[in-house]
């Protein structure tokens, strides 16, 4: 997931003394709108997939073309609007949202439908590589990790809320109808931000946007593979969560078990919020154990609720405050050069999204369910490698 350069000047009265709670909400619901619109079909997964006259694994794959979208628009949108005002940027995302979740609402070819996720994805790159940096630049000094802490905690509401709400509107209103909401929202969301949230300026016109540059400083790379091997192991489990659920018959409650995901991270973003600057590496080893603990119990025990139960409230810890930490991560190892480090960041997450969701579908068709979170497994140890070798000697 994202962002702007943050340690480019600005002028004393651009700076605030005290955090602007009212932007940081509009960020944050933002932030909630473009996770949302990527997550959504992961509680409509068997209402999509009828209604379309597709499997499941091919369904799953409504998530992988957003991702996609957003993995290839990331970087050239970063690259040719850098020196743009971050107001009009945000703007331009979110009406994007309001059309093709329209569009999901009305369309019924699978193929067509692909399409206009894979465009929905384009509107969430745009948004996520100028997301952090937009924030940090409204930030008073020394309050950045606490502004990014603030924005993104509409990524764990949208964990929270996403997906059992997706699941509830749809028994309620259709798939489809629960779409059209979520373009009714972004539209809401364009007005509101358009009259009261603050603009900022892009970056200065000396200022170079070089990818080779910012790749060769030390943990911006180390970084990127960590977020690639976090996230293609929840990409797995949360994309496919429903089938995932079958063994222990808990497949007509995935709504109540997203819930309880999404609480659980609420509370990992809490406790990230309260130590991010003061514990970061910590947090990284603690988030890394616990997923890695959660894997292991559904690998054991997929088909007792108990288990299943303990391993999603691990699980969710977890990825609660994985993102709020990759960003002020990455705002930390690349400085002046966070424009295209978030760029980058948004690209290795959404390609860990895409493979994620390729790669899961693959071992549904061709391999037990169990595999889901072995696999996951071996994508954590990697991530783990890049951290121990990579990231953490730049953090501490």
């Amino acid at each position: 997931m994202t962002e702007q350069a943050a340690e480019l000047p600005l002028s004393d009265h651009a700076v605030p003394q005290l955090l602007p709670v009212h932007a940081m909400l509009l960020l944050a619901l933002a932030a909630f709108v473009t996770l949302l619109t990527e997550i959504m079909p992961a509680g409509l997964l068997s209402a999509i997939s009828d209604g379309l006259r597709v499997s499941q694994p091919v369904g799953g794959q409504f998530i992988t073309a957003f991702a996609l979208g957003a993995l290839f628009a990331a970087l050239p949108s970063a690259a040719f609007t850098h020196r743009m005002a971050r107001k009009k940027l945000l703007l331009s995302g979110l009406v994007g949202f309001a059309v093709v979740n329209f569009g999901n609402a009305f369309v019924s070819n699978f193929t067509l439908s692909l399409i206009i996720r894979f465009l929905a994805g384009c509107c969430g790159g745009l948004i996520w590589a100028m997301f952090a940096g937009y924030a940090t630049r409204l930030a008073p000094k020394g309050q950045k990790g606490r502004a990014i802490a603030m924005a993104g905690s509409g990524v764990t509401l949208a964990l929270v809320l996403g997906a059992p709400l997706s699941a509830f509107l749809g028994q309620m209103i259709g798939w489809r109808g629960a779409f059209a909401a979520l373009g009714g929202l972004s539209t809401l969301l364009v007005l509101w931000s358009a009259l009261i949230l603050p603009d900022v300026p892009g970056t200065d016109d000396d200022f170079e946007f070089s990818v080779l540059k910012t790749l060769r400083l030390p943990g911006v790379g180390a970084t990127l593979v960590l977020i690639f091997g976090f996230v293609t192991a929840h990409s797995l489990l949360y994309v496919y969560i429903e089938p995932l659920m079958v063994p222990s018959s808990l497949n007509t409650r995935i709504d109540a078990l997203l819930l309880l995901f999404g609480g659980a991270s609420v509370i990992g973003l809490f406790i990230t919020g309260a130590l991010i600057d003061r514990h970061m590496a910590s947090l990284f080893m603690a988030g890394i154990a616990l997923f890695a603990l959660a894997n292991m119990i559904l690998g054991t025990g997929l088909g007792h609720p108990l288990f299943i139960i303990v391993a999603i409230t691990l699980w969710g810890l977890a990825m609660g405050g994985f993102a709020a930490l990759t960003q002020n991560a990455m705002a930390h190892v690349s400085g002046s050069s966070l424009d295209a480090a978030q760029a980058m960041a948004t690209t290795s997450w959404n390609l860990a999204v895409s493979f994620g969701g390729l790669l899961g579908g693959a071992i549904l068709t061709h391999a037990t369910i169990t595999a889901l979170p072995l696999t996951a497994i071996a994508l954590l140890l990697l991530g783990l490698i890049a951290f121990v070798r990579g990231l953490r000697p730049q953090i501490v």
